[in-house]
């Protein structure tokens, strides 16, 4: 039976909401196994393998790749990188998202603006033509045929 090292362990608990963080050698899968707790809690496994490479038709899993420091490392600093309070990018300072929340709601009543203004135009023109006695009339078919 293989064992992780205890130093990956230590590294990987020591991430950011990675307490409870287990690393085994599932004896079924014949892969190395994270246990990571999700955003709701709830513990869930993820194996370790060559992401790169085309998964395996049979199994449906990517190939066997042999848990070393390198590949810890990596795995380490994919974790932190897409973690969901990652510290190194996302929003950036509070004042850059308020403003970014900004524009996009200003943008968005400007659409709406936009098509309520158009749909009351066409609405508008369409009551012209009926005051005027000339209504706009949609037949279906070709008359002349």
């Amino acid at each position: 039976m293989r064992t992780p090292k205890l130093a990956w362990v230590l590294a990987l608990r020591r991430l950011e909401g990675c307490a409870a963080a287990e690393i085994r050698w599932n004896e079924t899968a014949g892969r190395w196994e994270f246990i990571l707790a999700g955003a709701d809690g709830v513990p869930r496994s993820q194996f370790y393998g060559w992401f790169n490479r085309p998964v395996d038709p049979v199994t449906g899993m990517y190939p066997f790749r042999e848990l070393d420091d390198d590949g810890m490392r990596e795995v380490l600093a994919n974790l932190e990188r897409t973690y969901v309070a990652n510290r190194h990018d996302g929003a950036g300072t509070p004042r850059r998202e308020v403003l970014r929340r900004y524009r996009f709601n200003r943008d968005l009543l400007q659409s709406k603006y936009r098509v309520a203004g158009e749909a009351f135009a066409d609405m508008a023109a369409e009551r012209g033509h009926r005051l005027r006695g000339s209504p706009l009339i949609h037949v279906p078919i070709h008359i002349g045929r």
